[in-house]
């Protein structure tokens, strides 16, 4: 009896100890879920606060970036829930509030400028672009912006990361023709023209920015209306009043993120090469027989 007894003890010993085992087995793996929870909703709101920043340098309508900030604010309240003790999240939520405020003023004297000074740079702002239309689509698909909003905003989105390409190549062009690399500077207005002929986009002002561009390429101009072009600073008319350091300059024009890398020093010179050489060919051709 007394073994029999002994027997049943020992069995609740080891059903207890499997318990408080399983449950701390279970304890782990849930607080290694919530961990990497909140590490991938940090990676993803770094990119996010990153993300607003850039857009709002590069979009007119601030409305695009205040969908953005939404979402960030969202992934905040996500995070309290999984550690309601981190003060930095709650610091980061009413930073994001107050920049919600601020984003509601849609005063023209914001500076916006789609020049970039390198590859890399040019990279970043159009994917940031292609994200925030991956966004916005999943904004409309919850209901929180209509298919007529959603139009737009993808309409102007695409618009602004054809400017970013056209602008920097002609940009870029202006620079090669001051410092009188009259075969480089057409090159990048060619990569300009390029781009706007491939685009579809139905913006009027892509028509005037193809027929000025030829007028450069031919000579019957040498910058863009300031409407179409507000980034003058390298305009060739304004060339003589530009130091070699600033014609050179590859210092980036908008906030980085703080785990990126410096930047490249200029645009892929590599991406001119075929333009290049037919403009070689061209030069070389024999004059036609008359």
């Amino acid at each position: 009896m007394n073994a029999f007894i002994s027997l049943i003890f020992f069995t609740i010993i080891a059903a207890i100890s499997m318990a408080i085992v399983a449950y701390m087995n279970y304890k782990v793996a849930k607080d290694h879920k919530r961990r990497e929870q909140s590490r991938f909703l940090k990676i993803r709101l770094e990119e996010l606060e990153d993300m607003v920043i850039v857009i709002d340098s590069i979009c007119e309508n601030r409305a695009i970036c205040r969908l953005v900030n939404d979402e960030i604010i969202d992934l905040y309240h996500k995070m309290i829930e999984l550690d309601p003790k981190a003060a930095y999240l709650k610091a980061g939520l009413n930073i994001a509030q107050t920049r919600a405020q601020e984003l509601s003023n849609e005063s023209p004297d914001r500076v916006i400028s789609h020049l970039c000074h390198s590859d890399s740079q040019m990279a970043r702002m159009k994917h940031y672009c292609q994200q925030v239309t991956k966004l916005i689509s999943q904004q409309q698909g919850k209901g929180n912006i209509s298919m007529t909003e959603l139009q737009a905003f993808t309409q102007e989105l695409q618009w602004v990361i054809l400017r970013v390409d056209v602008i920097s190549y002609i940009a870029h062009g202006h620079k090669a023709y001051i410092k009188s690399d009259t075969l480089t500077a057409n090159a990048f207005y060619k990569k300009a023209q390029t781009a706007l002929m491939r685009s579809n986009h139905k913006d009027e002002r892509r028509t005037r920015m193809i027929k000025q561009v030829a007028d450069i390429l031919f000579g019957r101009r040498r910058s863009l209306d300031i409407d179409l072009m507000p980034e003058t600073e390298f305009n060739p008319d304004a060339g003589g009043n530009l130091s070699p350091e600033a014609i050179n300059s590859t210092k980036a024009g908008t906030t980085s993120s703080s785990n990126s890398t410096q930047e490249d020093d200029d645009i892929d010179p590599e991406l001119l090469q075929p333009f290049m050489a037919s403009k070689q060919m061209q030069d070389r051709a024999p004059p036609p027989n008359l």
